[in-house]
């Protein structure tokens, strides 16, 4: 697996599970990358990983209605927060993956 560093925005990350993702490699046998991280903010560019870690202080929201991606439960990352990423992607390259 290809590894990369990336450390969040100003803005704090957000992660969550990709439930569509799930669905999709369940139905097609796809290996389509189930994470997906916002490293500034709910508005910034999407990124989608297979694996991930991190180290940092986070919070896990699940009661605080939803992101405007679906989202019910997410885990919100501090600015700074240093994230590892195991075959990160963009969308276009996640949802080809099959």
């Amino acid at each position: 697996m290809k590894r990369e560093t990336i450390t969040i925005g100003w803005r704090g990350g957000i992660l969550h599970v990709n439930r569509q993702f799930i669905a999709m490699n369940a139905k097609d046998g796809g290996n389509r990358p189930v994470f997906t991280l916002k490293p500034n903010g709910q508005n910034s560019n999407a990124i989608y990983a297979r694996d991930l870690g991190w180290n940092g202080p986070s919070k896990a929201s699940g009661t605080e209605g939803q992101l405007s991606c679906g989202a019910k439960a997410w885990i919100e990352l501090a600015p700074d927060t240093e994230v590892t990423l195991y075959d990160a992607m963009d969308f276009k390259e996640a949802k080809a993956c099959v």
